[in-house]
């Protein structure tokens, strides 16, 4: 397959990664038509954009997307992994439910996003907390006025954002000697894709709750166990190099919020350790890919525990 694509305008940045570093932001061609391209916000105020903000700005663009517009929502990214995440009726109680739910200790000096206008009341709520950036798809007059208290606070609008989609640019990875190319992983996982096996079924609350956890997982570096609660990331293992760790990790995030929620796996649980762990700490449901040769023993260990367990088919590893 051939494959093609051209840089165009370079932007230059503070630094890369770290100060030692030179960066630069070049825009190419693969994204005239996507909407969400992040050249196509604009940038209300703010200090300079830098390099790590370029990557934790697509990594909540990248959650939110999976999110959708239906409801609603509120993610909190940092160092690319959303960190606190939510969806209400209310835009407001989103971002309470986002911040304080999930992982605020995490979510100090993080990337927010929400795919609903931000009014001045939420705006006052927000300065309450430090972050570093909020993409919205618009603000009001006195949202403009309260951000402006915090001049080095980067705001930028898009709206786009009020119902995002994910990308469908190929997704590229440069190593040394050339490029990793691969399509993007915008594959849906819907209800009926789901199948369960344990003898418990989920309740529909608890099959939203593993759609919305499956939506986070998948926007999380492997290898991921997350947790969530009527809608709200609670707790999150990412990054780990063995299950689990990534479980373990999730359930001291989580603590006593554990009890009742789902969790849900970037890929299968290659043994039943890491599901007992989850099973252990009080979870009531979990989505997994499936597809391991312990598969039989894993489904034991959660009718054992008695919760209810489904394979969505598709594993969603992203390094």
């Amino acid at each position: 397959m051939s494959f093609s694509f051209n840089f165009g305008k370079a932007t230059k940045l503070r630094y890369g990664e770290n100060p030692h570093q030179e960066g630069w932001f070049y825009e190419t061609d693969d994204s005239a038509d996507d909407t969400l391209a992040i050249q196509k916000f604009a940038v209300l105020q703010g200090k300079e954009l830098s390099y790590n903000n370029y990557l934790d700005m697509d990594g909540a663009l990248f959650a939110l997307a999976h999110l959708g517009g239906a409801k609603p929502a509120c993610v909190i990214v940092k160092h690319t992994n959303p960190c606190g995440a939510a969806r209400r009726t209310d835009i407001a109680d989103a971002y309470q439910a986002a911040w304080y739910e999930g992982d605020p200790l995490a979510a100090f000096g993080g990337i927010m996003a929400v795919n609903r206008e931000v009014n001045g009341a939420l705006a006052e709520r927000m300065i309450q907390n430090f972050f570093e950036i909020l993409l919205a798809p618009s603000i009001t007059e006195d949202a403009k006025t309260v951000f402006a208290k915090k001049p080095n606070l980067r705001v930028l609008l898009n709206p786009a954002l009020k119902d995002p989609l994910p990308s469908s640019a190929k997704h590229m990875h440069k190593i040394r000697g050339g490029m990793l190319v691969e399509d993007p992983d915008i594959k849906a996982v819907e209800k009926e894709m789901l199948k369960t096996v344990t003898k418990k079924a989920p309740t529909d609350a608890e099959l939203e709750d593993m759609l919305f956890a499956w939506a986070l997982c998948r926007s999380t570096k492997s290898n991921t166990v997350v947790a969530v609660k009527d809608e709200t990331l609670i707790g999150s293992g990412a990054g780990q190099q063995d299950r689990k760790r990534c479980a373990e990790l999730c359930v001291s995030k989580a603590g006593e919020k554990m009890k009742g929620a789902i969790a849900a796996s970037d890929a299968f649980f290659p043994f039943p350790d890491a599901l007992e762990v989850l099973t252990n700490a009080g979870v009531a449901g979990v989505i997994q890919p499936g597809g391991s040769v312990k598969d039989a023993e894993v489904i034991v260990a959660a009718d054992s525990a008695g919760i209810a367990m489904v394979f969505s088919g598709v594993r969603a590893f992203r390094h």
